[in-house]
């Protein structure tokens, strides 16, 4: 086996045994026991996991339908769902960066670069305007979330019109994006909010679950949405654990939700979301390592049976 595939295998292994030792914690952080004597409806809880699922599906689209047509879906796939992942069990969103490693070998460091901010910045812009949709409807007044909200809409509306500014004025700038300034970009967006959208609904099925009424749930799942995603800007916590029900809390409070109940929810929304991420990023990632390493695993089987042969040939004849 080449000392590169060595390098990479010994890695990956390193990734695997450290994501399996994060796990364990991350699980035993979300104190999830008191939601199984709670009146949940788990049949809407797996609906809730399968769009969860599959809207990681579509926002592998906004590569293989957007900014990368030569990307296959089954690699877009892992890079969103093991990216997704790796953030459920590491801290400080350190699964965005480890999407790098899951594009295809022929892909440029810078290449990789632009596929993984590009989309990045398409998530920013995907979850600020849905949440500016989602504060009127919702109907919540929590005046430290809205503040946070048009604090975080003005920095994204400036640095929108800056870049515009620069990408006009600066040749140099405008040649290393271009590539991706056409309508492939458009249709990218389309895919990515699409998949906030779905995972909204997701979202409404959980709390459906949680024997909310169904009309209820749709504005406290837009309060919910608006409040977790914006606090989980912050980098901290494996799955943001602490932050995301403190984000619910504080959604659900501006409607009058009592803390102890609010709290039952989050758990229940946060192990929705694990329930869907985790299975998700464990077969990606044994699939990837299948993809990658397997005609190396079998080459170097081969080499080792074939010496195992020889040898035992040898002793025959001696």
């Amino acid at each position: 086996m080449p000392t590169n595939t060595k390098l990479k295998l010994s890695i990956g292994l390193t990734i695997t045994a450290i994501v399996i030792y994060y796990s364990i914690g991350a699980l035993k952080g979300l104190n999830v026991e008191g939601l199984f004597h709670s009146d949940i409806n788990w049949s809407f809880t797996v609906v809730s996991v399968i769009i969860f699922v599959y809207a990681n599906y579509i926002r592998g689209l906004a590569y293989t339908r957007g900014i990368d047509r030569d990307m296959d879906r089954m690699t877009a796939l892992q890079i969103v769902g093991i990216g997704h992942a790796a953030n459920m069990v590491l801290p400080f969103h350190v699964g965005e960066g480890l999407r790098a490693a899951f594009f295809p070998s022929g892909y440029s460091a810078i290449r990789r670069t632009n596929l993984l901010v590009i989309p990045a910045f398409a998530d920013f812009a995907a979850i600020m305007m849905l949440s500016i949709l989602a504060v009127p409807f919702a109907g919540f007044k929590d005046q430290n979330l809205l503040k946070a909200l048009w604090i975080l809409t003005f920095l994204c509306i400036a640095a929108l019109i800056l870049f515009m500014i620069l990408i006009v004025f600066l040749p140099r700038l405008r040649s290393y994006f271009s590539e991706y300034l056409n309508f492939d970009t458009v249709k990218m967006m389309f895919w990515v909010i699409l998949s906030w959208i779905l995972l909204l609904v997701s979202t409404w099925l959980g709390l459906v679950a949680f024997d909310f009424p169904w009309m209820a749930s749709i504005r406290m799942s837009l309060a919910v949405f608006a409040a977790t995603n914006i606090i989980n800007f912050i980098p901290a916590t494996p799955g943001a654990i602490g932050l995301f029900e403190y984000g619910t809390i504080l959604g659900l409070g501006g409607l009058g939700i009592d803390q102890t109940t609010a709290l039952s929810v989050s758990l229940l929304l946060h192990l929705i979301q694990y329930a869907a991420l985790l299975p998700l990023g464990i077969f990606l990632y044994i699939k990837s390592l299948h993809g990658q390493y397997g005609k190396a695993f079998t080459k170097m089987w081969h080499i080792n049976r074939q010496k195992d042969t020889k040898w035992l040939t040898l002793k025959r004849i001696k």
